[in-house]
C-alpha cells in the first residue's frame, strides 16, 4: 500500500496522520513524523517535527530563524531536516512509515531526498503527505508511483477511518 495524501494548506493532512497512527499503532509495527505548526500569541511562528512513536521532537523552521534557506518567512534548519533524513532510514525496518509531509521545507535537503527515494526502493507500506502544488521531481515520481488520495474538509473525517481498515485488512 502506496499512498500520498494532498490536498490545501489547512484542510487536515497532519490531523489525519496523527489519527490514522493512532489508530493502527498497536496493530502494526509502524513510525515516522509529522510536522505541526507552532504559534506564539496566536501567530504562526514556525513548524516542528515530530516522531510519532518517540514523541522526539525538533524545529523544522522559524520566523527568526536567519538561515539563508528560506521557504516563504521560514528560514529552514536543515540539519534537522537532515537529521530526519537519517530516521528515514531508520523506519525502513517498520511495517508500515507515515511521512508528514514532503514539502518545500524538506525537499531543501538533497539528504532528505535521498533518504526519500532509498525508502521508496526498499519499502512497500508507505503514507505520505506531499505539497500540492509544488513540481519538484521526487513529488512528480510520488504522484507517478502511488494512489494519490485528496483530501478536504468533506472527506478529511472519514478518510483516515477508511486507511486503517484498509492497512488493518492486509495484515
Amino acid at each position: 500500500m502506496r499512498i500520498a495524501i494532498t490536498g490545501k494548506p489547512g484542510t487536515g493532512k497532519t490531523t489525519l496522520c496523527e489519527r490514522l497512527f493512532r489508530m493502527i499503532k498497536d496493530d502494526t509495527d509502524c513510525d515516522g513524523f509529522i510536522t505541526k505548526e507552532k504559534r506564539e500569541h496566536g501567530r504562526r511562528v514556525g513548524f516542528i517535527f515530530h516522531e510519532l512513536r518517540s514523541g522526539e521532537e525538533c524545529w523544522l523552521s522559524h520566523v527568526r530563524n536567519q538561515s539563508s534557506i528560506r521557504v516563504g518567512k521560514y528560514g529552514v534548519y536543515l540539519e534537522n531536516v537532515d537529521r530526519m533524513a537519517e530516521k528515514l532510514l531508520e523506519y525502513r525496518k517498520r511495517e508500515f512509515v507515515i511521512i508528514d509531509e514532503i514539502g518545500p521545507m524538506e525537499l531543501k535537503s538533497v539528504n532528505f531526498v535521498r533518504s526519500v527515494e532509498k525508502l521508496m526502493e526498499g519499502h512497500n507500506n508507505l503514507i505520505f503527505t506531499i505539497h500540492l502544488k509544488s513540481n519538484h521531481w521526487l513529488l512528480q515520481r510520488i504522484r507517478n508511483e502511488f494512489e494519490v488520495l485528496i483530501i478536504d474538509e468533506r472527506n478529511r473525517d472519514e478518510m483516515a477511518y477508511r486507511l486503517a481498515e484498509r492497512i488493518l485488512k492486509r495484515r
